[in-house]
Order: C-alpha cells, then structure tokens, then sequence
C-alpha cells in the first residue's frame, strides 16, 4: 500500500502477555511499507521475546524518552503536563467514583507519550499514515491526541475485554476514554456485545463504532481421545472473573471416567486446588500453570481433547476460543460477552451466567465423544469467520482507504 503505520501495544513484544498481537502485526505487514511498534506501558521493558517482521521497526528509543521525561517531572510538572491536554477536565468531573489524581496522571502520561514520539521521531514522524492502539485504553487515547494534533494521521483502535467494560475496573468511565472516543476514525470491538456496549454508553459515536474481528492461524485438528475418558481443556489466568473454580466444582459431581488439563496460573489456584479436594477417583487433573504461547499450540497439538471449557462472567471475544476452533475443538462456554457471537449449538453448548456446578456436570456426563459434528462445525466457524490472514487483510483495506480519503481531503482544504 506504500503507507507507514504506528501502532501501539502496552508491551508486545516484550513480555508480558497480549501473545495474540503476533498474528495481527504478522499478517498486516505486508500491507504497509513499514510498522513503527510502540509498546506505551510506562514500566521498564525487559528482554525482547517475540520475534518481528522485517517491515517492522520497534521504537525503544521512544520509550525510553517516555520514561524519561515522566521521571524527570515531579508531582507539579507532571500536573501542569496533564492539565493541558485537551478535554481533561470533563473527564475528571465524569469520573465515578470521582477520580481527578488518577485522570490527569493518565492525561499526563499520554501528552508526555505524544511529545516523546514526535520529537524522537524527528522528520521521521511525518512518514507516519496511520496510528493503531490494540487496546481502547491509554493507546486508544495517543493514537486519538495525535489525530487531533495531526489532521493527517488517521487512528483506530481495536477493543477487547476490560479496555471496553470499565465496570470490571469499578469504574463508570477509564480515563480520557471519552475524549479519545471522539477523535478515532474507527472504534473496532472484536464482538458485538461490545459494539453495542459502546454504542449505548458513547451515542455520540455510534456510527464510527464496528465490529473489528481478530483471528488465529489454521492448524490440524486435534485427536478426540480414545481411552475411555471424556478429555477436558481449559486455558486462562487465574482470575476471579475466569472463575475456573467453577469447572473443579462441577467435576465433583461427576462420575464418568474424566481427564482435564488447564492451562494458566493466578491468584485463585488455591479456590481451584480447594474445590479439588472433593473431586473423586474418576477424574485426573493437570494443572500446568503459566506456560509460553508456543508451549500452548504446542500441546493441542500432541494431545487428545474432547471439549474446551471458558465459565468466565465477563469476556469480550477470546482469543483462546478462536484457537480451540482451530484445532476442531468444541466449547463450552458461559453466555456473556461476545461468547454467544462464537459458540452456537452446531459447535458447542452456552451456559447461563449464573449457572450451576451440577449443570456442567450434567454436560459433561452426556457429551458424546463419538460425535464428530461438533468438531466439525467447530473446525468450519474458524476457517470462515476467524482467519487471521482473512481478517487482517480486511483490515489493513479499511486502514488503506481511510488514509486516501484525510489525504484527500488534506489536500482539497490545504
């Protein structure tokens, strides 16, 4: 396309977590002459731990002047800095619970990230097209400051999970969201839950707001397991709203013969490894902790499943779905989020928020091993509406024709 695009993670590629960014930058690259990759947490970076593509630069000269003009500001210039970055002070008088330190601390950080990439950047920051945040958060809101400063650079932003639902933070609105809201191009949720989310809370920029689907790789599928047992996956962190302990609880009221394996580690693996106390003999379980990515695909790839599991209470579109998908996995899956956008009847079962142990238990005694429809239909939904190549191919295409249309209207207006 001959465009330069910045786009903005919190720390990809470094670690840690947002693994599923590798797709995206892979896949848009060759689309666009060169990527500028900024990862915009204001904590120290540690060893590089993914690789990128040739087109590729990462801008750790950026960062580094980030953090350095952050630390070089007191508690007053870091006031000054944020104050005077537009909008600050509705979102302060907007934040619930009322929040004004930790508003213009976030407005402050995006005016010092703002100033870092252009002066770093020198010339260089005019062969800049497009700016695109992963997260509808602090990036969302650099990519939204720097359209505003530079009527010739486009911004998006792709949403998710606790970026969208500022409740999970116990919060009405994140900081500078609104604001930033207003300067995107293109507000782009990975559901439709969060489309609509958006769309009721920020009226005033519904029409800007689509759905932005992501997508994995296709892989060969899975084996379904032969040994007499029904073989049960789950992958995420630990965390309350993951509510893995759930799956432990059901497990205690089953009695065919059960293997599961989870994957992720946190701060609720004593809730888990409590409820495991009264699981009986029938049912083994592997709790692997923490792992790599790579390790992840790698061991859908050696081992036998039967049924993917997610009981989380709020989630936006998993990524960890998509991939079950891919290996011709079926799912089981709490009804929230954009879970149901996902999981339908042909591919897996839904389960309601507030459901019962025994009722997973039930699903796990009557699912059918044999059954080889849902791993079917599982395997199709991921080759035709969550293929990373397809899916960034579209969306570079959106990026593309956006850039044309502010250069030509920068131009019949210059």
């Amino acid at each position: 396309m001959g465009h330069t695009i910045l786009y903005l993670t919190e720390h990809w590629p470094y670690p840690p977590g947002e693994s599923f960014v590798t797709n995206e930058i892979r896949d848009l690259a060759p689309h666009f002459d060169k990527i500028l990759i900024l990862p915009t947490t204001m904590d120290p970076l540690g060893e590089m731990t993914r690789d990128v593509p040739e087109n590729c630069e990462v801008l750790t000269d950026v960062h580094e002047d980030m953090l350095r003009r952050w630390n070089r500001r007191g508690f007053l210039g870091r006031l000054a800095a944020g104050l005077n970055v537009t909008g600050v002070m509705s979102e302060v008088f907007a934040s619930s619970p009322f929040a004004p330190r930790e508003v213009i601390g976030e407005a402050a950080q995006i005016r010092i990230a703002c100033y870092a990439i252009e002066r770093t950047l020198g010339s260089r920051f005019s062969e800049i097209d497009a700016v695109v945040s992963f997260w509808l958060n602090r990036g969302a809101c650099i990519a939204a400051e720097l359209s505003r400063r530079h009527k010739r650079i486009v911004s998006f932003s792709r949403g998710h999970g606790g970026d969208i639902y500022a409740h999970r933070r116990e919060r009405e609105h994140l900081p500078m969201q609104r604001c930033a809201l207003k300067e995107l191009k293109a507000i782009l949720p990975d559901s439709e839950a969060g489309v609509k989310h958006i769309q009721e809370k920020y009226p005033e920029v519904a029409d800007k707001v689509q759905v932005g689907r992501l997508g994995v790789d296709e892989h060969e599928p899975a084996v379904a397991s032969n040994d007499g047992r029904l073989h049960i996956v789950s992958v995420a962190s630990l965390l309350p709203v993951k509510r893995i302990h759930l799956i432990a609880a059901a497990l205690k009221h089953t009695e065919r013969s059960i293997k599961w394996t989870h994957i992720g580690g946190g701060e609720t693996l004593d809730l888990v490894t409590t409820e495991l106390e009264q699981v009986g003999d029938n049912v083994d379980v592997d709790l692997k902790g923490q792992i790599a990515h790579e390790d992840v695909l790698k061991w859908f790839e050696d081992n036998p499943a039967d049924v993917f599991v997610n009981v989380s209470s709020s989630e936006g579109l998993p990524v960890s779905i998509m991939e079950a998908f891919s290996y011709g996995i079926p799912v089981i899956a709490t009804a929230v989020g954009g879970m149901p956008e996902i999981v339908a009847e042909d591919c897996g079962v839904l389960l309601e928020y507030d459901f019962k142990p025994e009722k997973l238990a039930e699903i796990f005694e009557e699912w059918d091993v044999s059954d080889t429809s849902r791993r079917e239909a599982a395997l199709d939904k991921q080759r035709t509406e969550y293929s990373s190549w397809r899916n960034e191919l579209k969306f570079a295409g959106e990026i593309g024709m956006a850039i044309l249309e502010v250069a030509q209207f920068v131009v019949l207006f210059a």
